[in-house]
């Protein structure tokens, strides 16, 4: 195993490459790069060997990115300074994992931040089950359920998360007296009306999937997050089946109200191509009044002189939501229970992980969100207006598996460009998700960095 290497890092970019257009070729490049990273694992392997010792008393933990490094690993080791920690820079989705999984060589403790349990599915019999823990009982049932197995288990637990929803300029909507939206009818008319103004209404950056899945859901959250819908997700995540399409009940409506959205705030085929600066040059000139962003924008505007508030997706029954997805979530792998010692550390580190110290020395009183009962996060005050919706739990957790981010992308950018009505759009998004997993996306791994060095010390690697 990798537990005694101590500055050792195998470190792979994955990468969701979509449909297999060029199957052939991808092929033959993965099965080149498959070979390289075998040889690396025999090598690193090699190394752990020399320090058997060494790794009984070491608990590994692998990081998704610099991030989590910078802020919450010094109070970990902080708070434990008689467990010796390693922490070693992972990826920030499942691939990876499988792959070392696949290999005998996954870490003691897991960080990654894409997840969902349908891609998760292949780790579950290596993972920990969680759910008779008191880490995993002080998160709220609401929230919980969508890290449960369908047997009842517990793998992974979130973090706090981050908020999703709308930005607003509020100096702009001052300066030409139009109100601030409070549903989703005072959304369209604000946008119209600066649109009459020569002023886009709303923007956002759909050259990225990760948008256009945000805004596909973010837009029909009651219907998602209803008895129907629950029922669908629990089902699509259940690996156990075979792979599920979307429902007839609750996603067709999904796709209309998508495609109601595009024509009410005038989305436009060229918007495909804005990414992040464009979408935030607009904003701060001027040009647009309210983007697709985070809580973290918001207090960056603030602290640069620009009156940005938040707001929540409005459903069009008139409820409120945010959108919402863990910093990371975290697992422990099975093989601690094999031993007493080891299992007992790596407990703690979670239990220091997910404590409220923990979360809010991650947080830093700026934009996230707890899961936890009895966890109070400093949440900045450019954002108190978010509290109703917090106290309310009206907050959703984003379904982020691979295939969701990339036929979203596809799905919402042909919506977009007049290419998919909303009938054909669900169409196509159920054929997609039904397709066998190896035809739905590639992974395309490299390796970037070996090292296997003495003494350790934490080190800070390219995300």
């Amino acid at each position: 195993m990798l537990y005694g290497i101590n500055a050792g890092i195998l470190k792979l970019n994955v990468y969701d490459g979509g449909s297999k257009r060029d199957e052939k070729n991808k092929q033959k490049s993965l099965i080149a790069t498959m070979m390289m990273v075998s040889v690396t694992l025999a090598f690193l392997s090699g190394c752990a060997a020399n320090e058997k010792s060494e790794d009984e008393d070491t608990i590994t933990v692998y990081l998704w990115g610099n991030t989590l490094n910078e802020r919450l690993t010094p109070y970990i080791q902080s708070q434990l300074p008689d467990v010796n920690i390693e922490f070693i820079m992972g990826n920030n989705d499942l691939d990876f994992y499988k792959f070392m999984n696949e290999h005998g060589e996954l870490p003691d403790i897991i960080t990654c931040r894409r997840f969902s349990l349908h891609d998760a599915a292949e780790l579950k019999d290596q993972l920990m089950n969680l759910s008779t823990t008191e880490v995993a009982g002080a998160i709220y049932e609401s929230y919980i359920g969508s890290f449960t197995n369908a047997d009842g288990t517990v793998n992974w637990l979130p973090f706090c998360g981050t908020i999703d929803g709308l930005v607003a300029n509020r100096a702009l909507f001052e300066e030409y007296s139009i109100p601030m939206p409070t549903d989703y009818d005072s959304l369209i008319s604000a946008c119209q009306a600066f649109e009459e103004q020569g002023i886009r209404g709303f923007v956002a950056d759909f050259a990225y999937d990760y948008t256009c899945m945000e805004v596909l859901q973010g837009l029909s959250i009651p219907e998602i997050t209803s008895m129907e819908g629950r029922m669908w997700r629990s089902s699509y995540e259940d690996m156990s089946e075979d792979a599920v399409g979307l429902d007839d009940v609750v996603w067709p409506g999904v796709f209309d109200r998508m495609e109601q959205f595009i024509s009410d705030v005038n989305i436009r085929p060229e918007d495909l191509e804005l990414d992040y600066d464009p979408v935030i040059n607009m904003f701060t000139e001027g040009k647009a009044a309210m983007i697709r962003s985070g809580g973290a924008n918001v207090i960056e505007f603030q602290n640069n002189n620009i009156d940005a508030v938040f707001l929540p997706y409005f459903g069009q029954d008139g409820e409120q939501w945010l959108l919402t997805y863990p910093e990371f979530q975290v697992a422990l792998n099975k093989d601690l229970e094999k031993n007493t010692k080891r299992q007992e550390m790596a407990m703690k580190v979670l239990e220091v992980m997910l404590s409220e110290e923990g979360q809010n020395t991650f947080a830093k009183g700026e934009d996230v969100i707890t899961y936890s009962q009895n966890i109070d996060l400093l949440l900045s005050p450019y954002l108190d207006n978010l509290k109703p919706l917090i106290n309310q739990n009206h907050l959703y957790i984003r379904i982020a598996s691979n295939d969701f981010f990339a036929v979203s992308k596809d799905v919402v950018s042909k919506m977009i460009r007049g290419e998919y009505d909303a009938q054909q759009a669900y169409e196509a998004f159920d054929a997609q998700l039904k397709q066998p997993a190896d035809q739905t996306s590639e992974t395309v791994l490299s390796v970037i960095t070996i090292l296997c060095q003495k003494p350790y010390t934490p080190k800070v690697f390219p995300a």
